[in-house]
């Protein structure tokens, strides 16, 4: 995770939210990512968005919904507001 995503998680401790990083660098690293997936439940989406890089999407597990896509360009402020709309806090 870079810099905001670190921020924005450490602001987040304690709520059910849980941050996954995917690493595309190599066959073996998407094998591990894809396992990830598959064992989150979110196979699917990260299927549909691999092997796009700089963005974190967030995703409802209650409603099996992406609710927001936040990119590299925005700062830790942003982020925190799109996390909190997206998982109805």
């Amino acid at each position: 995770m870079g810099p905001i995503a670190k921020e924005v998680a450490a602001s987040f401790d304690g709520k059910s939210v849980r941050f996954v990083t995917f690493d595309f660098t190599s066959d073996e690293t998407k094998a591990k990512g894809l396992a990830e997936a598959e064992a989150l439940g979110v196979a699917g989406t990260y299927a549909k968005n691999a092997p796009m890089t700089g963005f974190a999407l967030v995703y409802n597990t209650k409603t099996q919904n992406v609710v927001a896509k936040l990119s590299a360009d925005q700062d830790a402020t942003a982020w925190s507001a799109e996390l909190t709309k997206g998982l109805g806090d």
